[in-house]
């Protein structure tokens, strides 16, 4: 039987429309692993009832929740905070992510200055300004 971890510690906080990204992308890895809610909910170690209320958006994981859930269904948290709809699972950008940290200031110069072109994006923008536009 599941264990109901997830529900008894604290729970994050989601707006609507956070919870309504959150369960997206849930709903989404799930899908893609092609898990019924119950395979999805044994393999995350929860209820059937409480998968299908996350992926419903009526309620939210505690953030232990939320990171072993992105670990084990190879969730990007990032694809469950921001609504652009980019896919931040693929190899190449995850490659990317790990490859940053590595690089001095000069090379993380060099490497905002191709995005934006490849982006096409406005270079004397800010990146807060681009996301916006």
């Amino acid at each position: 039987m599941a264990i109901h971890y997830y529900q008894e510690v604290i729970k994050m906080s989601l707006s609507i429309s956070d919870a309504r990204v959150f369960s997206a992308a849930l709903k989404r890895a799930r899908q893609k692993r092609k898990l019924t809610q119950a395979e999805c909910a044994e393999l995350l170690d929860h209820s059937v009832s409480f998968q299908k209320d996350l992926e419903r958006g009526r309620c939210s994981p505690s953030i232990e929740g939320f990171y072993h859930i992105c670990r084990t269904l190879d969730i990007s948290a990032d694809d469950c905070i921001f609504q652009d709809g980019a896919d931040r699972t693929g190899s190449t950008y995850q490659a990317l992510l790990r490859l940053l940290p590595l690089c001095d200031e000069k090379s993380l110069s060099a490497l905002v200055a191709a995005a934006t072109v490849l982006a096409g994006a406005d270079q004397d923008a800010t990146p807060n300004e681009q996301l916006r536009d």
